[in-house]
Protein backbone atom coordinates (compact mmCIF):
# COMPACT_ATOMS: atom_id res chain seq x y z
CA UNK A 1 0.00 0.00 0.00
CA UNK A 2 1.34 3.42 -0.86
CA UNK A 3 1.56 6.36 1.52
CA UNK A 4 -1.40 8.23 0.05
CA UNK A 5 -3.66 5.20 0.47
CA UNK A 6 -2.47 4.87 4.08
CA UNK A 7 -3.26 8.55 4.71
CA UNK A 8 -6.75 8.03 3.32
CA UNK A 9 -7.21 5.08 5.68
CA UNK A 10 -6.28 7.40 8.57
CA UNK A 11 -8.82 9.96 7.36
CA UNK A 12 -11.53 7.29 7.34
CA UNK A 13 -10.45 6.00 10.78
CA UNK A 14 -10.60 9.45 12.39
CA UNK A 15 -13.74 10.33 14.32
CA UNK A 16 -15.12 13.77 15.17
CA UNK A 17 -13.49 13.35 18.60
CA UNK A 18 -10.02 13.04 17.02
CA UNK A 19 -8.99 16.68 17.05
CA UNK A 20 -6.01 18.99 17.26
CA UNK A 21 -5.38 22.67 17.78
CA UNK A 22 -5.90 25.20 15.02
CA UNK A 23 -2.17 26.02 15.04
CA UNK A 24 -1.72 22.90 12.87
CA UNK A 25 -4.05 24.46 10.28
CA UNK A 26 -2.24 27.79 10.54
CA UNK A 27 1.16 26.19 9.91
CA UNK A 28 -0.25 24.01 7.13
CA UNK A 29 -1.76 27.03 5.40
CA UNK A 30 1.65 28.75 5.47
CA UNK A 31 3.22 25.58 4.07
CA UNK A 32 0.58 25.40 1.31
CA UNK A 33 1.39 29.00 0.35
CA UNK A 34 5.07 28.07 0.01
CA UNK A 35 4.18 24.98 -2.03
CA UNK A 36 1.48 26.39 -4.29
CA UNK A 37 1.45 30.16 -3.99
CA UNK A 38 -1.18 32.19 -2.11
CA UNK A 39 -4.08 31.89 -4.58
CA UNK A 40 -3.81 28.12 -5.07
CA UNK A 41 -3.33 27.62 -1.30
CA UNK A 42 -6.53 29.55 -0.60
CA UNK A 43 -8.37 27.43 -3.18
CA UNK A 44 -7.23 24.24 -1.42
CA UNK A 45 -8.29 25.68 1.94
CA UNK A 46 -11.72 26.67 0.59
CA UNK A 47 -12.22 23.24 -0.99
CA UNK A 48 -11.53 21.45 2.31
CA UNK A 49 -12.76 23.91 4.94
CA UNK A 50 -15.30 25.97 3.04
CA UNK A 51 -15.75 29.35 4.70
CA UNK A 52 -14.97 28.10 8.24
CA UNK A 53 -12.50 30.26 10.11
CA UNK A 54 -9.78 28.63 12.21
CA UNK A 55 -8.76 29.92 15.64
CA UNK A 56 -5.26 28.84 16.72
CA UNK A 57 -6.19 27.51 20.14
CA UNK A 58 -9.54 25.89 19.34
CA UNK A 59 -9.73 22.22 18.35
CA UNK A 60 -10.66 20.93 14.89
CA UNK A 61 -10.96 17.47 13.30
CA UNK A 62 -7.64 15.92 12.30
CA UNK A 63 -9.35 14.42 9.24
CA UNK A 64 -9.76 17.95 7.83
CA UNK A 65 -6.07 18.66 8.32
CA UNK A 66 -5.10 15.42 6.57
CA UNK A 67 -7.44 16.24 3.67
CA UNK A 68 -5.88 19.70 3.42
CA UNK A 69 -2.34 18.28 3.31
CA UNK A 70 -3.26 15.54 0.85
CA UNK A 71 -4.99 17.90 -1.56
CA UNK A 72 -2.11 20.36 -1.32
CA UNK A 73 0.44 17.65 -2.12
CA UNK A 74 -1.67 16.41 -5.03
CA UNK A 75 -1.80 19.94 -6.46
CA UNK A 76 1.93 20.58 -6.06
CA UNK A 77 4.48 19.77 -8.74
CA UNK A 78 6.89 17.93 -6.42
CA UNK A 79 4.29 16.23 -4.24
CA UNK A 80 3.20 13.49 -6.58
CA UNK A 81 6.77 12.28 -7.09
CA UNK A 82 7.70 12.41 -3.40
CA UNK A 83 4.51 12.13 -1.39
CA UNK A 84 6.16 11.26 1.96
CA UNK A 85 8.68 14.08 1.64
CA UNK A 86 5.90 16.56 0.92
CA UNK A 87 3.84 15.36 3.91
CA UNK A 88 6.98 15.61 6.10
CA UNK A 89 7.16 19.29 5.12
CA UNK A 90 3.82 19.83 6.88
CA UNK A 91 5.35 18.34 10.04
CA UNK A 92 8.39 20.62 9.72
CA UNK A 93 6.13 23.64 9.21
CA UNK A 94 4.14 22.72 12.35
CA UNK A 95 7.36 22.62 14.38
CA UNK A 96 8.55 25.99 13.09
CA UNK A 97 5.16 27.53 13.81
CA UNK A 98 5.02 26.01 17.31
CA UNK A 99 8.55 27.03 18.32
CA UNK A 100 7.83 30.59 17.22
CA UNK A 101 4.86 30.71 19.63
CA UNK A 102 5.13 31.55 23.33
CA UNK A 103 4.42 27.92 24.33
CA UNK A 104 7.10 26.69 21.94
CA UNK A 105 9.64 29.22 23.21
CA UNK A 106 8.97 28.03 26.76
CA UNK A 107 9.38 24.37 25.77
CA UNK A 108 12.61 25.17 23.97
CA UNK A 109 13.86 27.09 26.99
CA UNK A 110 13.00 24.25 29.38
CA UNK A 111 14.60 21.53 27.26
CA UNK A 112 17.63 23.63 26.37
CA UNK A 113 19.79 22.14 23.66
CA UNK A 114 19.64 18.60 25.08
CA UNK A 115 18.05 16.32 22.44
CA UNK A 116 16.94 13.63 24.92
CA UNK A 117 15.19 16.17 27.11
CA UNK A 118 13.44 17.66 24.07
CA UNK A 119 12.34 14.24 22.78
CA UNK A 120 11.22 13.15 26.26
CA UNK A 121 8.97 16.21 26.49
CA UNK A 122 7.32 15.57 23.11
CA UNK A 123 4.68 13.04 24.31
CA UNK A 124 3.25 15.49 26.85
CA UNK A 125 3.43 18.34 24.32
CA UNK A 126 1.43 16.28 21.82
CA UNK A 127 -1.06 15.31 24.53
CA UNK A 128 -1.67 19.03 25.10
CA UNK A 129 -2.46 19.77 21.44
CA UNK A 130 -4.21 16.58 20.23
CA UNK A 131 -7.01 14.32 21.47
CA UNK A 132 -5.72 11.16 19.78
CA UNK A 133 -2.73 8.83 19.94
CA UNK A 134 -0.29 7.67 22.55
CA UNK A 135 3.40 8.52 22.33
CA UNK A 136 6.33 7.44 24.50
CA UNK A 137 10.01 8.22 24.25
CA UNK A 138 12.79 5.80 25.14
CA UNK A 139 16.45 6.70 25.38
CA UNK A 140 18.48 4.04 23.54
CA UNK A 141 22.01 5.42 23.76
CA UNK A 142 23.92 8.61 24.44
CA UNK A 143 22.95 9.98 21.02
CA UNK A 144 19.93 7.90 20.08
CA UNK A 145 16.37 7.15 21.09
CA UNK A 146 13.01 6.07 19.81
CA UNK A 147 9.59 7.66 19.81
CA UNK A 148 6.87 5.01 19.89
CA UNK A 149 3.54 6.15 18.44
CA UNK A 150 0.21 4.33 18.64
CA UNK A 151 -2.99 5.68 17.15
CA UNK A 152 -1.04 8.60 15.63
CA UNK A 153 -3.39 9.82 12.92
CA UNK A 154 -0.93 12.34 11.48
CA UNK A 155 1.15 9.37 10.34
CA UNK A 156 4.80 8.43 9.96
CA UNK A 157 5.92 10.95 7.31
CA UNK A 158 4.42 13.88 9.23
CA UNK A 159 6.05 12.70 12.46
CA UNK A 160 9.42 12.22 10.74
CA UNK A 161 9.28 15.86 9.66
CA UNK A 162 8.37 16.90 13.21
CA UNK A 163 11.26 14.99 14.82
CA UNK A 164 13.88 16.15 12.30
CA UNK A 165 12.83 19.79 12.51
CA UNK A 166 12.37 19.88 16.29
CA UNK A 167 15.87 18.53 16.88
CA UNK A 168 17.33 20.93 14.33
CA UNK A 169 15.45 24.03 15.54
CA UNK A 170 15.50 23.52 19.31
CA UNK A 171 18.50 21.25 19.97
CA UNK A 172 20.63 22.42 17.00
CA UNK A 173 21.40 18.86 15.85
CA UNK A 174 20.84 17.18 12.50
CA UNK A 175 19.09 13.89 13.15
CA UNK A 176 19.09 10.67 11.18
CA UNK A 177 15.55 9.36 11.37
CA UNK A 178 14.20 5.97 10.36
CA UNK A 179 10.53 5.12 10.74
CA UNK A 180 9.37 1.56 11.32
CA UNK A 181 5.66 1.30 10.46
CA UNK A 182 3.71 -1.38 12.34
CA UNK A 183 0.29 -1.37 10.62
CA UNK A 184 -1.32 -0.71 7.23
CA UNK A 185 -2.82 2.74 7.88
CA UNK A 186 0.42 3.96 9.48
CA UNK A 187 -1.09 4.88 12.85
CA UNK A 188 1.31 2.66 14.83
CA UNK A 189 5.03 3.19 14.24
CA UNK A 190 8.38 3.75 15.88
CA UNK A 191 10.61 6.71 15.01
CA UNK A 192 14.25 5.68 15.49
CA UNK A 193 16.47 8.74 15.85
CA UNK A 194 20.24 9.30 16.09
CA UNK A 195 22.28 12.52 16.18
Amino acid sequence: MDSREALNLRIRAATEKDQLLGIFFDSSQENLERMLGPAAAMAVRAEVLGSRSIVSFFRYPVADLLKLADLGVQRSKAGTSNYDGSIAEFGRAAVNYFFDSQAGKMMSFLSGDEPHRLMASSPSAYKAVTTFGERTYERVGARSGRLICQGELLGPAWMQGVVEQALLKAAKVTARVRVEVKNTPGTDFTVHVEW
